[in-house]
This record gives structure tokens, C-alpha cells and sequence, in this order.
């Protein structure tokens, strides 16, 4: 009987691992990301919309949600007149390389340390049962390309053919 419990605890706890995961990866993929100025020397002033069931989301999944856009998406602007592509050259990086992304991006990952929300730029639009929220993100490109450089994830540019 005891063996019996110890399974069933052990394949919810399974379950709720795997369901946590998705739930931040699916998370994480629900944003869109557009350009929102000149930012300084080596950074993007990226203007980034999570669509959220909660109206005030953790500044950790904007600032996610923003090196992840920069890196594999890449963002326009029609204002601006801006178009700039992915850091990270095409999505089969993130493929190639999906380990060092899910620990990269993970809630304590280091992908925060590159971003920094613009004070008083919070817009909160109630869509439906959701929220659209948006801040503006000034994202630090180039500590982000040496960094993702030096680890290997991305090729240099003197790095050859």
C-alpha cells in the first residue's frame, strides 16, 4: 500500500514538473515585440506586449520576453523606420542549442540581466479574460552577442566560414 502511495506521489510531482515547464516556455513564446526608439550605443529600445491572465506580470517575464524577441525574432518599427534582425541569425539556434537557452531563460536564468524596464512606461489593456501588458525594454545587444559569443552559442563574425 505504501509502495502504491509512493507512485502515485511520484508520477504527480512528475506531471506537475512537466506541466510547470511548458506553462513557462508557452509563457515566455506569448509576446509580441516591436521597436520603441534609439536606445543608447549598443543597446535596443524595444517596446514588448505580454499577453497575461495577470494584470501585473513579474518584471522577470518582460525582461525574458525581450532578450528572447531580440535574440530569435527580431523587431520593426514603422515610425522609427527600424528593422532589425535576430541576433541570433535564425530559430534553429535556439534549437541547436537548447539547453543552454532553457537554463539561459529559466525564472532565475541570467537572460534578465540584459534588460532593463523603462520607468512609467507600463500600459495595461484588458483583452477578453487577459491582459495585454506592455513596458518599454532596453536591452544591453552588445554585453548580450559577446556573452552568447564567448559561450559558444553564437558565432562571432572574425569566427570564419
Amino acid at each position: 500500500m505504501k509502495l502504491l502511495s509512493l507512485i502515485t506521489i511520484f508520477i504527480i510531482a512528475l506531471t506537475i514538473s512537466f506541466s510547470t515547464d511548458a506553462k513557462q516556455k508557452d509563457q515566455i513564446l506569448n509576446y509580441d515585440i516591436e521597436g520603441a526608439g534609439t536606445g543608447a550605443q549598443g543597446t535596443y529600445m524595444v517596446k514588448v506586449t505580454v499577453i497575461s491572465k495577470d494584470k501585473k506580470p513579474k518584471e522577470d517575464l518582460i525582461k525574458r520576453s525581450a532578450v528572447h524577441g531580440v535574440l530569435f525574432r527580431g523587431f520593426a518599427s514603422k515610425e522609427m523606420r527600424q528593422n532589425q534582425k535576430p541576433l541570433a541569425g535564425s530559430a534553429t539556434n535556439e534549437a541547436q542549442h537548447a539547453d543552454f537557452y532553457k537554463d539561459f531563460f529559466a525564472e532565475n536564468g541570467t537572460a534578465t540581466a540584459y534588460a532593463q524596464i523603462v520607468t512609467g512606461s507600463r500600459e495595461v489593456v484588458k483583452a477578453g479574460k487577459e491582459y495585454r501588458v506592455s513596458d518599454v525594454v532596453i536591452v544591453n545587444k552588445d554585453q548580450l552577442l559577446k556573452d552568447l559569443q564567448a559561450a559558444g552559442v553564437i558565432r562571432g563574425l572574425n569566427s570564419g566560414f
